[in-house]
């Protein structure tokens, strides 16, 4: 992909930029077998900004450039809003601290500032991200429920709020309280697996049965709520006994998603090099046996809401009849989960609008419109 890039923009006097966590951890071996490349920015725009400010100042081209179509781009719908960056946490298989560094909050002010700027582009709904954002705390200023507080009081005001990546940890009844008062009722929260001795292994916390206790907390704070995870098979040391008290778990944690990924070993990491590596085709066919019980048993959660009433925040409106809506109810995240797919009324990009649900499939529902909304 970047050597097509290179290609295409070369042809036009453009530049090619990579960005991201790869060059920032492989700068030196990626840029000499890269050549075609011509900046490397790792996670630092600076070198990025720079060069485009130089060319801007000089007009800087070479060649002609063809017209192209700039679409106009539409109004947001959803906007994330970054609360922290890092981790020191040391999870055996993760890179992360090792691309980003220690755990680092952004100020509330800072936080407060993108959020407005996000509303007064139009959007609707508030994701907050980090790499923990239940850790989120500033001294002097107070934590996460004050922080929610204050973006829910903001105008104009986000329809709704929503944090990503809570570590279980980190769910205590303070923050339950809080996202009942001021966000939907979904809590996205790593669990990764569960055998204990797997979880030591990891570097991490818990097991199936603490797991469960956790959830059974978060649906008495958030009746109701959607619960997504995310869970690693063919961990180095993993049995079949430890695969299937992952799979026991899962039977009886009513989750409404989770992602499966296979262990990839990464440099660095207190992982790296482990005994008792699992063969890549075990630890496959595990993660697809767990998908697969995954998506049953959280089949009988989305076909539960059939008959509800439910908001949908509307991403594509429908101006002609029999043509859908495209959007999403609250317990669906985006760019993550399924989506709702609305009937019954002419809506806009933006609208948040009072539907029944009619029918689940897969992890998509189908939903009717009552009413509209604001």
């Amino acid at each position: 992909a970047i050597l097509d890039a290179a290609e295409a923009a070369h042809e036009r006097g453009a530049l090619v930029a990579a960005v991201g966590c790869l060059v920032e951890r492989y700068r030196d071996e990626l840029a000499a077998e890269i050549p075609e490349v011509d900046l490397w920015c790792g996670l630092d725009s600076t070198p990025l900004l720079a060069a485009l400010e130089r060319r801007g100042e000089t007009g800087e081209e070479a060649g002609p450039r063809p017209a192209v179509p700039v679409p106009r781009r539409p109004r947001p719908v959803s906007a994330y809003v970054k609360v922290s960056d890092g981790c020191d946490r040391r999870c055996a298989f993760c890179a992360i601290p090792l691309i980003k560094g220690d755990y680092e909050t952004v100020p509330a002010a800072e936080v407060l500032r993108a959020a407005r700027a996000q509303l007064a582009a139009g959007a609707r709904e508030l994701v907050l991200v980090g790499q923990d954002t239940s850790r989120w705390a500033q001294p002097g200023w107070g934590g996460m429920s004050r922080l929610l507080a204050e973006l829910g009081a903001l105008e104009p005001a986000p329809l709704w709020l929503r944090l990503l990546y809570l570590q279980p940890d980190g769910i205590d009844d303070e923050l339950l309280q809080a996202l009942a008062a001021h966000a939907v009722p979904y809590v996205d929260v790593p669990l990764q697996h569960a055998s204990g001795a797997v979880l030591r292994r990891m570097r991490r916390g818990g097991d199936g049965s603490a797991h469960l206790a956790l959830l059974e907390r978060v649906r008495a704070a958030l009746p109701g709520a959607a619960v997504r995870s995310t869970f690693i098979t063919g961990f180095p040391g993993e049995t079949d006994t430890e695969f299937e008290e992952l799979e026991d778990f899962v039977r009886e944690a009513g989750l409404a998603v989770a992602g499966v990924f296979v262990y990839d070993e990464q440099e660095g990491t207190a992982a790296a090099g482990l005994p008792g590596a699992v063969p890549h085709e075990i630890a496959l066919e595990r993660a697809a046996r767990l998908g697969e019980l995954i998506d049953r048993k959280a089949a009988s959660f989305w076909r539960a809401l059939a008959g509800h009433e439910a908001a949908v925040l509307v991403e594509r409106g429908a101006g002609r009849p029999g043509i859908p809506a495209i959007g999403r109810i609250a317990l669906q995240a985006p760019d993550v989960d399924g989506r709702t797919i609305l009937t019954g009324a002419r809506v806009r990009r933006g609208q948040l609008v009072r539907a029944v649900v009619r029918d689940a499939l897969g992890y998509d529902v189908e939903a009717v419109a009552v009413t509209g909304g604001p």
